[in-house]
């Protein structure tokens, strides 16, 4: 689940990077990492094969301190998580560029 001190923060970081206000950069293993101010975001996801469950894993790191945090695929905030991740790897793929002339 999304910690509640961090749900605004969440829903605040899915506008900024739908809106391109933030980059977000391509790690390994599906994973995305963004460097704003003083902070790095972190985002993946992952499959436990023994549990049969998706998950997103976020972090945030701010002066050393990581606070990390995961939703399963059967907690109530998989979706906000999963629409974050798929924003960040549109961003992350600069896919509004992409596609500007697509239909011209």
């Amino acid at each position: 689940m999304i910690p509640k001190q961090l749900k605004e923060f969440i829903s605040a970081l899915s506008d900024f990077t739908e809106g391109e206000k933030i980059v977000w950069n391509e790690g390994d293993n599906d994973a995305f990492f963004c460097d704003h101010k003083n902070h790095t975001l972190h985002i993946w996801h992952h499959f436990d094969e023994d549990r049969g469950l998706s998950s997103f894993i976020f972090r945030l790191v701010t002066a050393g301190k990581s606070t990390q945090f995961r939703v399963t695929e059967d907690e109530n905030d998989y979706e906000i998580m999963r629409c974050l991740y798929e924003s960040v790897v549109a961003n992350a793929n600069n896919v509004s560029e992409d596609i500007a002339d697509f239909f011209e």
